[in-house]
């Protein structure tokens, strides 16, 4: 396994919230790891933040179970109130879970490589075709109109498999 995922800083906790959240996410989480429980309207008025684009940002967050909040109840109003704390150690499970998806996508890349000869006219910008695709097209580029050639995508296949093991000796 590799260590940088067993280790989840207040820098990493950070860039996920950046990923999933945007640059706003950032500010309304550093406030929330140094003030934990405070409603939405305190983190909009400390943060000089409109409410509702607190709300939504915190709903984005909370969809990955990054946050998790505590109701309380206003004795004035009757209001729910939400109280939002940071869910540190749901990161690294948030982290996983992406690598995971990378995992299944390569594995369909790296399937799809192999099962596919290809053919590409060697012009920069212009894309490669696997063998259906370049009969279809006489073997003859739509975009550039040179021959379409055999191409070995042995370096990528290879390429594949290398990041496909490294990911997978991550989770």
């Amino acid at each position: 396994m590799l260590d940088f995922l067993l280790i989840v800083d207040e820098d990493t906790v950070l860039e996920v919230m950046r990923l999933v959240g945007g640059e706003d996410a950032v500010s309304i989480v550093k406030f929330l790891m140094k003030n934990p429980s405070k409603s939405d309207e305190e983190i909009a008025s400390a943060l000089g933040m409109n409410a509702k684009d607190v709300r939504k940002i915190l709903h984005r967050l909370i969809d990955y179970s990054l946050l998790t909040y505590d109701v309380a109840k206003n004795k004035e109003t009757g209001h729910r109130i939400f109280r939002w704390r940071v869910q540190q150690d749901q990161v690294l499970g948030y982290i996983k879970t992406q690598i995971r998806r990378m995992v299944e996508r390569l594995k369909a890349k790296l399937e799809y490589e192999q099962s596919h000869q290809f053919y590409y006219c060697g012009t920069k910008g212009c894309r490669k075709y696997a063998f259906e695709e370049a009969l279809d097209k006489l073997f003859k580029c739509p975009v550039c109109g040179n021959l379409l050639n055999y191409y070995d995508n042995s370096k990528i296949i290879e390429t594949l498999k290398q990041k496909l093991q490294i990911l997978e000796k991550s989770i």
